[in-house]
């Protein structure tokens, strides 16, 4: 079995110095975050539109694989957590048609192997983005024409790792070809410990998808409850250890840095990511995704995540 290795990757703004430290012969699959939605100048569908940043960001990247000679495939990425708008632009067949029309026109665009729909909760109001009880049901009908619109090309979807019980599964697992489960966020520290995380990919699995189907997601980030270090990235988190500003503690279930004034900050270490990976192989799922490739450190995370699984 080929074990899918992907990367969501902020395109915007993105410089060819960052690209360089990243080895993309040990990425699959790189999801580009992100084409947000907006009103078609000149009528009323919201349709997914690619910024002038974001535009760059894909060429460069499109560039430094051809550099290195990989041959990872280029995904676009939809939404993302503050996105909005996803609930008037799915809610007519109509509306549907002019979505997908113009992501196929953007994967024509630039030259990409499909779409990746980053709504995440729908149905579900959150971070103000607005929802409806009618988005669960205009979610599977989108993918349907979608699906039907990008023909060969890879159609994906990520998801909250506790939305399984909220979606119309049983048809989603005929029109999508990954799902990827956001195991992470489940908990303020502890945000993607091993127990979280099994619960989590067995409840997917359990709504009909195939296993392999499924990508189960790690972060390159840690948590914590005092907001001065709260979502800060691997990378600094490292250097604060190597300054002697805070000291590793290791577990089974979520490892931890513990800083000098006494914060906590849980994130996945390298040895735990093969943990987690083993689990993968043995469940037979997918494969494993990143969120995000930039807070990274010397690779250590992404090296973790293709020694084992590749």
């Amino acid at each position: 079995m080929k074990y899918i290795s992907g990367s969501y990757l902020p395109a915007k703004g993105i410089q060819n110095e960052s690209l360089h430290r990243i080895d993309f012969s040990h990425i699959t699959h790189v999801f580009i975050a992100f084409s947000v939605l907006e009103k078609e100048k000149g009528t009323r569908f919201y349709v997914p539109v690619v910024s002038a940043e974001v535009a760059e960001g894909i060429r460069r990247v499109h560039a430094e694989i051809r550099r290195q000679g990989a041959e990872s495939k280029i995904i676009l990425s939809i939404g993302g957590a503050f996105a909005d708008f996803f609930c008037p632009a799915v809610r007519t067949e109509e509306n549907r048609k002019a979505f997908a029309a113009k992501a196929a026109a953007l994967c024509d665009e630039f030259s990409l192997d499909g779409i990746d729909l980053d709504w995440e909760f729908p149905g579900i109001p959150h971070c103000g983005v607005m929802a409806c009880e009618h988005c669960v049901h205009d979610f599977t009908l989108l993918c349907r024409v979608l699906r039907e619109t990008l023909g060969e090309r890879l159609l994906t979807s990520a998801m909250g790792s506790d939305h399984w019980n909220r979606l119309e599964n049983e048809a989603l697992a005929e029109l999508l070809d990954y799902v990827n489960v956001m195991t992470y966020d489940m908990a303020d520290i502890d945000h993607s410990a091993m127990t979280l995380t099994r619960n989590a990919m067995e409840e997917w699995l359990a709504q009909g998808y195939r296993s392999e189907q499924l990508l189960l997601g790690v972060p390159f980030y840690g948590r914590s409850e005092n907001e001065a270090y709260n979502w800060m990235g691997y990378d600094r988190a490292v250097q604060k250890v190597q300054k002697g500003d805070a000291r590793w503690e290791m577990s089974e279930q979520q490892d931890r840095i513990v800083f000098m004034d006494g914060a906590v900050l849980g994130l996945d270490s390298p040895a735990a990511i093969q943990r987690k990976i083993g689990y993968i192989k043995e469940k037979g799922f997918g494969g494993i995704f990143c969120w995000q490739e930039l807070t990274d450190h010397n690779g250590e995370l992404r090296a973790a995540m293709t020694a084992v699984l590749c």
